[in-house]
Order: structure tokens, then C-alpha cells, then sequence
């Protein structure tokens, strides 16, 4: 019986030895917990308003109806895009709207703002007024003193040299006298003409009639034989002395080529120095304002520029320099006003 139990007891023993060792083996040290992790905040960045950046202002009162607008606004448009500044066109613009911006150059065409009153008040801008009567420069304003492109007054200009050059008065003029302003230079020709020589009567024959001086039309749809006829009628009553307003350079060639001693309103072809008498340059606003405003960029102010009809190319064997200055006296009283063309510039017709 004995033995009987011990062998019941014997696997109860056995699994209570193995389930006490399990336990006598298990660590009954707690575990932590892990710690709920921190967030952390990040603040918005700061937004920074973006400055602007340097602009050219053209106030225009009228825009397309301003003196000297097209010209103006294109140089400005080309010099911004070469320098990386911003262009705008504004009928007026104020003290307060230049102080809050970098703005370098302020140009101001006729009939709007004040532009001496409004240089002094933002000396940290420079000011460019165009075509404003009596305005003195500033420290921080230059001045371009202009008139509109007046053919009338080439055609003036024209014929009282080529009057003065040519013996016997033996002139002639050439232009396109369908557009007004070809009309306007032609019979403004003739008024110079007798500005210098009254009837400018020839002592010799051939005497046409009427009188010098002759007139000729080519345009830009004329063909060489039409330049060859005028060249044959010119040589018919001996003319000496050609005006051409705004001719193709074949033209001048031609003629200069054929005997004819020439002005124009162009620069001479290369090969015509001993025919070429006198460029008369008109007005150019546009190659002055390429020149002045980098300087202006450059805080250069106080600049004068007074722009009028220019003589230029001048060859001093068949015209002197007494008669040059004779000439500029001359030119000076016309743009004056002491000297009328007698052409009407809007209708190239003359003037009752």
C-alpha cells in the first residue's frame, strides 16, 4: 500500500518542483511605463512684405496726347528693361507715393504737376522735365527744352542755304508732297528760299516759269526711272543746288552721282563728301534722352539740354563759315518765333 502511494504522489511532486522553479525564475520587479512624449510647438514664420523694386515713372497728363509721348516712352521702356527696373506711365504722382518706394527717376512731360516744387520735396529722387518752358535746373532736376518735329522749319532752313550757295538762286527741292509733312518741308523750301533772295531772279537763261525754285516728287513707290526723269527735267533748267526730304539713299546717290550738290535732312551716302553740302538734323529727343538718363540713373543731376535744329555734316568748301553763322542767326530767330516759315506744320499748306 505504501508503495502504491508513493508512486501516485511521485508525478505531483515532480510538476510542483518544475511550477516553483518557473516562479523562483521570473523577475517581480515592476516595469515602468514610458513616459508620453512632449510635443513640441513651432510658431508661424513672420510673413516680411516684399519691397519693391526700383522703378522709371513717366507721368504723361494725357498720355498719347502729350508732347513728345512716343518718343519718351519708348526710351524709357528700353533703357528699364536694360537696367532692371520697373517702368510706369501715371498722369500725376504724389510726395508721399515716391517716399514710400525706391523710385530713382521721376520724367514729367507738359501741362500736369509742378516739377520744381515736387524735386524739392523728394530731393532723394531725380526729376526729368521735357518740353516745360522756363524751368531752371536743380540739384535733383535737369531740364530738356524741346519742340515738336517741325518739317516746315527743315524745309526753312533748306532753302535759305541752298539760296545762299547757289549762283544765280538755281535750287530745287524733292520730297513727297502726297503726306503733309513732304508738303510742308516743300513749300516751306520755297518761302527760305525768298526769305534769302526775294524774287531770285536769274541774270542768265535758262529762266523758268515760274522762277526757282523747281519742284520734284519722288515716294517711296517711285521707281529709278522716275528718278532718272527728275535728274533729266533738273538738268534742263540747270539746277545746281537739291533739297531732299527724307529720300532713300539711292536717291541722293543718283543725283550726286548726276552733278547735283545736295542737302538733306538724312547724313550723306559715303561717297557723295564733295557733292554733300549740309545735313539739317531736326529735332532728336530720343537719342538725347538715351544719352542723359543713365546719368540721371547715376544720381547726375541738374543737366540743361536745350534741343533745336542742328547743322551737321557740313562741308565748308561750298558752304563758309561766315555763312554758317549767318545761318544759325538765322535758325535761332525761327525757333524764337522772330521768324515765321509761313507753313502751316498740321496741313503742310501755307499760311494766309
Amino acid at each position: 500500500m505504501q508503495h502504491i502511494w508513493i508512486r501516485s504522489c511521485f508525478p505531483l511532486l515532480i510538476a510542483f518542483l518544475l511550477l516553483t522553479a518557473c516562479t523562483g525564475s521570473v523577475d517581480s520587479t515592476p516595469t515602468a511605463a514610458n513616459p508620453l512624449s512632449t510635443a513640441t510647438f513651432t510658431p508661424e514664420p513672420t510673413l516680411t512684405p516684399t519691397p519693391f523694386p526700383p522703378a522709371i515713372v513717366l507721368i504723361a497728363p494725357q498720355a498719347e496726347g502729350t508732347p513728345w509721348f512716343n518718343e519718351t516712352n519708348s526710351v524709357l521702356a528700353e533703357i528699364a528693361r536694360q537696367e532692371n527696373l520697373l517702368f510706369e506711365i501715371k498722369p500725376s504722382i504724389t510726395v508721399e507715393e515716391i517716399q514710400s518706394r525706391p523710385i530713382p527717376l521721376v520724367v514729367i512731360l507738359p501741362d500736369g504737376i509742378d516739377p520744381a516744387a515736387l524735386a524739392e520735396s523728394a530731393p532723394q529722387t531725380q526729376f526729368l522735365a521735357v518740353g516745360h518752358a522756363s524751368l531752371s535746373p536743380q540739384t535733383n532736376l535737369s531740364v530738356i527744352t524741346a519742340q515738336p518735329y517741325r518739317p516746315d522749319w527743315e524745309g526753312f532752313v533748306a532753302g535759305f542755304i541752298a539760296a545762299a550757295v547757289t549762283e544765280d538762286w538755281r535750287v530745287a527741292v524733292v520730297s513727297d508732297s502726297d503726306t503733309t509733312e513732304g508738303k510742308a518741308a516743300q513749300n516751306a523750301f520755297r518761302n527760305g528760299v525768298r526769305y534769302f533772295c526775294g524774287l531770285c531772279q536769274p541774270l542768265y537763261p535758262p529762266f523758268p516759269v515760274p522762277t526757282y525754285p523747281l519742284y520734284g516728287q519722288l515716294s517711296s513707290t517711285s521707281a529709278s526711272s522716275d528718278v532718272d526723269s527728275l535728274i533729266a527735267y533738273f538738268q534742263t533748267w540747270s539746277v545746281k543746288t537739291v533739297f531732299f526730304h527724307q529720300p532713300a539713299p539711292e536717291w541722293l546717290t543718283a543725283f550726286g552721282q548726276a552733278g547735283f550738290n545736295l542737302i538733306s535732312d538724312q547724313p550723306p551716302p559715303p561717297t557723295l563728301g564733295e557733292r554733300w553740302i549740309v545735313s539739317i538734323q531736326s529735332i532728336d529727343l530720343a537719342s538725347e534722352l538715351r544719352s542723359l538718363i543713365p546719368a540721371l540713373l547715376e544720381g547726375k543731376g541738374g543737366q540743361d539740354v536745350n534741343l533745336s535744329l542742328t547743322l551737321t555734316h557740313i562741308n565748308e568748301e561750298l558752304f563758309s563759315p561766315g555763312r554758317q553763322a549767318f545761318t544759325e542767326q538765322m535758325i535761332s530767330e525761327l525757333v524764337s518765333g522772330y521768324i515765321d516759315s509761313g507753313v502751316d506744320p498740321t496741313s503742310g499748306e501755307f499760311l494766309p
